[in-house]
């Protein structure tokens, strides 16, 4: 028994030491005692709602002996439980050190394809970003094709671990009747927005899942490009095309994956075409690639003993006859080293020419910056057209315009002032939200379809209960008719904002300096710019009074709320001591 434990610890490259026959020592995780079920029919026994593991030692006995772990083999794999805390499976995987690599060669795997490359990819994010940190990894980058959807989350899931995070992205990129594959990695927001478009072109403006070589160079700003393994011919047979690719991305490189298949011809494919790179775009008297090469293996599941799961993904997505090996998993440098430098005879220096492609994943992940913001929240801003920016001259004037124009033809005169209290309290809420243009956008949305002859609903949901929405044609409901609450549709905590904590900026005792087109409000070494007709509540001697903004004076305790903040301030917080000669307002 222990020798099947201490074999699967081996293969999966987990340090031990061996204490006894039923207990194993493993450094940063402590001490592990194997479980002997030989006599027990099941794993767990009845203890009245709850199940109980069928341990025959006692657990104290364990733990005054500082053994706080105990393993049991289930099914391929052998998993653990923490004496100290409620039984739950913990599969026995990335737990204390790593075995000690023999070639200490910096590298990080710019591989990976998540399950969000449907039927393809396999492997929660969470385990590859826990794998790659169990392996010493410090950056992981990920390569779906086609598609961009694992990036935020993946972001998200490096940050918890602790990993830097590299967006990359796999395609197709055709060439009159030829098509290669690429793969492009965005070093800054400008790539990132790049790979956007590229996500784009690809699945909603082009009939085939490619991207035509011209479109593919209006895309490489802040970008890093890569020709796929089987690539070589081509690049060799279009030199002038691979120097204009040269010329438009910040690099290019030729992607080295010597991972395994078992459909021969598959195999003997990527064999050949990187022999045929080696020996043609290689000079041996100068040391120089055409192109140079990069180290990318391809991963599609985290271990080597999870490829059935795409094995099974590939059956379901295409009913392949063939099976992939075991090779596309989230190899160790040792491993890759070995995988590699079967390729090479002793006429080549391979540990350079080895550490050179590592290098160069190495210098990708440390000039990506390319990351979502995910501090605050982004609305579209509602584009206004030239007769609009004549008529209103901001979107704020339009808004509320708007809004008086459909009470006017909406509502009776006799009941303006019970209407006209429901919608201030709406308007205040939807800008201090921050929502002004997602309601342009909306109406502009129904207006447009009415001009074409579209039929729209009468509204839906909590939709219904927004008097903004009926006043400008978006919904046909009047809410106060039915006694619908705004507040089913919009409330500040929906929009991600705390009320309370949030809303409100106190800033006492604030010495003022007038200005011709704005009043100039210190707060500490906070510079603020105010319209001088801009709204504000003021506590004045302990009382609550509303005043423009040029009726301030010294002493003034002023409430800011999220609404100024969007609509008055010119400057919101410049950390200067004086301001300069105003800009026009």
């Amino acid at each position: 028994m222990m020798q099947e434990l201490t074999a699967w610890l081996d293969a999966q490259g987990i340090t031990y030491v061996p204490i006894d026959a039923e207990v194993v020592d493993i450094p940063d995780f402590g001490k592990l005692f194997l479980a002997d079920l030989s006599g027990v029919e099941s794993i767990f026994r009845g203890d009245g709602e709850n199940p109980v593991f069928n341990l025959m030692e006692n657990p104290e006995v364990l733990m005054e002996e500082g053994i706080y772990h105990v393993a049991f083999p289930f099914g391929r794999n052998w998993y653990y439980y923490d004496l100290r805390e409620e039984f739950r499976f913990n599969i026995l995987k990335y737990i204390g050190r790593s075995q000690s690599l023999q070639h200490q060669v910096p590298f990080v795997h710019l591989g990976i394809h998540t399950p969000y490359e449907l039927l393809n990819g396999s492997g929660a994010l969470e385990t590859w970003c826990r794998k790659a940190v169990w392996l010493g990894q410090k950056a992981l980058g990920i390569c779906d094709r086609n598609t961009m959807a694992a990036t935020l989350n993946f972001q998200k899931t490096c940050v918890s671990a602790g990993l830097k995070h590299i967006f990359g992205y796999t395609l197709k990129m055709q060439r009159e009747e030829t098509s290669v594959d690429v793969k492009i990695y965005a070093l800054d927001n400008r790539g990132l927005r790049n790979l956007l478009k590229v996500q784009r072109a690809i699945m909603v403006d082009s009939e085939i899942p490619s991207l035509l070589y011209d479109r593919l160079l209006t895309c490489a700003e802040g970008c890093v490009l890569v020709f796929g393994t089987r690539s070589a011919y081509w690049m060799t047979d279009h030199p002038r095309q691979v120097e204009r690719l040269r010329q438009g991305f910040e690099s290019v490189y030729y992607q080295v994956d010597a991972s395994e298949f078992k459909a021969d011809r598959i195999d003997r494919e990527q064999l050949c075409a990187l022999q045929h790179y080696f020996k043609s775009c290689y000079d041996k008297h100068t040391g120089r690639f055409s192109v140079e090469p990069i180290l990318i293996p391809d991963c599609y599941y985290p271990d080597k003993d999870e490829a059935g799961a795409k094995i099974l993904l590939n059956k379901i997505a295409s009913g392949a006859a063939h099976e992939q090996s075991d090779d596309q998993y989230l190899k160790t440098v040792d491993e890759l080293y070995v995988q590699l430098s079967q390729l090479f005879d002793g006429s080549w220096d391979f540990d350079r020419i080895f550490a050179r492609m590592c290098r160069h994943t190495v210098r990708i992940a440390e000039e990506a910056a390319a990351a979502f913001e995910t501090g605050h929240m982004f609305m579209p801003e509602y584009m206004m057209r030239e007769d609009e920016l004549q008529k209103y001259g901001d979107r704020r004037t339009m808004f509320l315009r708007l809004l008086d124009e459909g009470l006017q033809a909406k509502i009776p005169p006799t009941e303006h002032d019970r209407y006209r209290e429901r919608l201030d309290d709406e308007v205040y809420i939807i800008e201090s939200t921050n929502n002004v243009d997602y309601f342009l956008i909306q109406w502009d949305m129904v207006c447009e379809a009415h001009r074409r002859g579209i039929a729209t609903g009468i509204g839906r949901g909590s939709a219904g209960g927004s008097l903004v929405s009926y006043l400008l044609g978006i919904t046909s409901i009047d809410p106060l008719r039915y006694g619908l609450l705004f507040s089913r549709f919009l409330v500040p905590e929906r929009c991600g904002l705390n009320w309370k904590d949030e809303l409100t900026v106190l800033a006492p005792d604030v010495p003022l300096e007038r200005g011709g087109k704005f009043v100039e409000i210190h707060s500490g070494e906070s510079v603020y710019r105010m319209l001088p007709d801009a709204r504000l509540r003021v506590l004045r001697n302990g009382n609550e009074i509303t005043l423009s903004a040029d009726e301030l004076i010294c002493g003034d305790e002023i409430l800011f709320d999220r609404r100024d903040c969007l609509w008055n301030l010119k400057e919101l917080e410049t950390h200067e001591q004086t301001i300069s000669t105003p800009s026009a307002v």
